[in-house]
């Protein structure tokens, strides 16, 4: 079994300053590999992003595989002064069955 998180990394206000913050949007079950990254390809759309704004790094056996779509958006993290981006991160990794 095979398992699909969409995060999403997102600015948000916390006590009136401008943070971030990583969302659990989605997770899907799939029984196979090969269906699990269609899922992520074709489903969620990254086969139709410009090559610029993905990243894709696929991995085999127990350690699970991450892709990125970087939407553009930035802004300043306030209390750390780093330049933050939105994007959006789907993790593929191994479970097992119970």
């Amino acid at each position: 079994m095979y398992k699909v998180e969409v995060r999403h990394h997102k600015k948000a206000w916390r006590n009136g300053d401008l943070e971030d913050t990583l969302e659990l949007i989605c997770s899907e079950l799939f029984k196979t590999r090969s269906s699990a990254k269609i899922y992520i390809e074709s489903s969620c759309g990254l086969n139709r992003k410009p090559a610029k704004q993905v990243e894709r790094h696929y991995h085999l056996g127990d350690e699970p595989s991450y892709c990125y779509w970087f939407t553009g958006m930035t802004w300043q993290h306030e209390n750390t002064g780093e330049t933050m981006q939105e994007y959006y991160e789907y993790k593929l990794s191994k479970v097992k069955a119970k």
